[in-house]
């Protein structure tokens, strides 16, 4: 008999409550699979038949209680019955991931349960009873097992492969234990229960099989974004570029980048960013902003393209964003070098004297004690000279004012030519002109202003009528060897420059104290229009254009 010696022998009950255990807790492994239901099925009428064992093997225990022999037959046949319709339903949830038709399964009870009657009550065989029962359990799990051997053949997976063979265990151990008990080299004990081990083992590799697809799926997922990604920054009407997060390469570079900065998509991997970012001290401050907040908005960069190395000024905006499953740096470009172009002229305006380009003095307030903060704290010198042009009035009576314009432009032309990047030329007002000379000393100083007195007096100028013009210059020196006070330079500089006046003009003078009380007191003495500040009092006519000079400047640069 089936029921009576599946499970029979050395294997007890508890073992095979614990394998079927195994068996349900394996199905929950694929419990997102589309066959979780089909297999959860299967485990089901696997548990029916083994009910079906232990009603067989219990048969004694149950007369005991008083129950008739028809009814037992009755109720290990309907058990085998309800393993078949799940094992059905099983095959049916493997095959096409739906239940069994239900007009099929009414269909198919309504056959069956009539003979379990028929041959439980009305016309008792035990025999044909049992054989029955074994024939609906052979079928249904054939069934089973051929829908199982079709899953190989379409996907010959490993999980797929185990559990056709655990199926299959299971049904050569029933047709063994069915058909052919009088054999008894062929009961084959050891198989009673390993086919659970071997569905376990499937499930495992099932689900496996499943994270490795739901890795693919998500490493498509991650292709496809990236490819809406680059879409994206590629269709963008703005330069944009991805790199490393260092600059060291170029990870994506979009249309607009490459007409931007002369390269091709081919030739960014053998590209950084310091290939572009051609200003040093931008580029640090724009890493360090960066690396602090990790986004940077609206920076100004000086760039340069790669083919015609012509510097322009761009806007990024920089954001750390993922990409490639690596931090990378994205960045947005928008030229603004006509936006520069405009700022540098108004503020050239602002900072300029219009007639000769020279620095005016809201430039040297602003610029010239931030240079003095850094020469102190180095321990270096500056100078100052205060030039002024000699008997500027005569030549604007005889000339007209458009040749005295043209001698201003010509004496700041000269002194351009003649100085150092650092050094700066500044129009006070006027005829008068004040030149910061960095890193200088006294004795330096006083080689330049005898340099550029001597140039602007062979410098020719024409008037509008021909005429040669020629101007010669005063020049004041003074250097902060003494006192650091740019306030008070700026006083004995206009003190030494009108030494150079009262001692004859288109001379050079270094500030003197006591020349400067002399000449004072030596004033003091006649009345006239024409006398400095510094030797009279208020009510003079003359007034000097450091008169009122506020102490904005630096009052005392310690």
């Amino acid at each position: 008999m089936l029921s009576a010696n599946i499970f029979y022998s050395i294997y007890s009950l508890p073992l095979g409550i614990l394998s079927l255990l195994i068996g349900f807790a394996s199905v929950f492994l694929v419990f997102e699979s589309k066959d979780f239901k089909g297999l959860f099925l299967f485990l089901a009428g696997c548990l029916f038949f083994f009910l079906s064992a232990y009603f067989s093997t219990s048969e004694h225990s149950l007369y005991k209680l008083g129950l008739s022999y028809n009814f037992v037959v009755f109720v290990e046949m309907i058990v085998a019955l309800t393993a078949s319709v799940f094992w059905l339903n099983a095959a049916s949830e493997l095959y096409n991931n739906q239940p069994t038709n239900r007009v099929s399964s009414v269909l198919y009870i309504s056959i069956c349960l009539p003979a379990c009657i028929y041959y439980s009550f009305l016309a008792y065989n035990h025999v044909i009873a049992v054989s029955f029962s074994n024939l609906l359990i052979s079928i249904s799990l054939g069934v089973f097992l051929a829908f199982c051997f079709a899953r190989v053949y379409k996907n010959p997976a490993l999980g797929n492969v185990l559990l056709f063979l655990a199926v299959a265990i299971l049904f050569f151990k029933l047709v063994i234990s069915s058909y052919f008990f009088r054999y008894n080299w062929l009961n084959l004990n050891l198989l009673n229960w390993i086919w659970v081990y071997v569905f376990a083992i499937a499930m495992v590799f099932e689900r496996i099989s499943m994270l490795k697809s739901e890795l693919q799926k998500s490493w498509n997922v991650i292709d496809k974004l990236n490819l809406q990604f680059s879409h994206v920054v590629n269709s963008s009407p703005f330069p944009i570029i991805i790199s490393k997060m260092n600059g060291s390469q170029l990870l994506l570079i979009n249309g607009k980048a490459e007409e931007l900065f002369g390269i091709t998509s081919k030739e960014m991997n053998y590209c950084k960013l310091s290939d572009f970012m051609i200003d040093e001290d931008n580029r640090g401050k724009f890493f360090t902003i960066l690396e602090k907040k990790h986004e940077v908005e609206d920076f100004d960069l000086m760039v340069s393209n790669l083919i015609s190395a012509t510097p322009f000024w761009l806007s990024v905006s920089a954001k750390t964003i993922e990409y490639n499953n690596e931090m990378a740096l994205y960045m947005a470009f928008q030229n603004i070098t006509l936006r520069k172009e405009r700022e540098n002229r108004l503020q050239n305006q602002a900072d300029k004297d219009p007639l000769t380009q020279a620095w005016n003095r809201r430039y040297f307030e602003k610029e010239v004690p931030e240079k003095v903060k850094v020469l102190i704290k180095e321990s270096k010198y500056y100078s100052l000279l205060m030039v002024d042009a000699d008997k500027f009035k005569n030549i604007n009576d005889t000339y007209g004012h458009k040749t005295g314009d043209k001698v201003l432009i010509e004496i700041v032309d000269v002194c351009a030519h003649s100085l150092r990047g650092d050094d700066l030329v500044c129009r006070f007002g006027g005829e008068e002109f004040m030149i910061y000379l960095d890193n200088t000393d006294t004795s330096s100083a006083l080689k330049v202003a005898e340099r550029l007195r001597n140039s602007i007096a062979e410098a020719v100028i024409f008037s509008d009528e021909g005429e040669e013009v020629k101007v010669t210059v005063s020049i004041g020196v003074v250097s902060s060897e003494k006192t650091d006070s740019l306030d008070v330079l700026l006083r004995q500089a206009d003190d030494a420059m009108y030494l150079a006046k009262h001692n004859g003009r288109n001379r050079v003078e270094v500030y003197d104290e006591s020349k400067v009380r002399a000449v004072m007191k030596e004033k003091n003495k006649h009345s006239s229009d024409d006398v400095h500040p510094v030797f009279q009092n208020e009510e003079t006519g003359e007034i000097s254009l450091l008169d009122d000079y506020d102490n904005r400047i630096v009052k005392e640069v310690k």
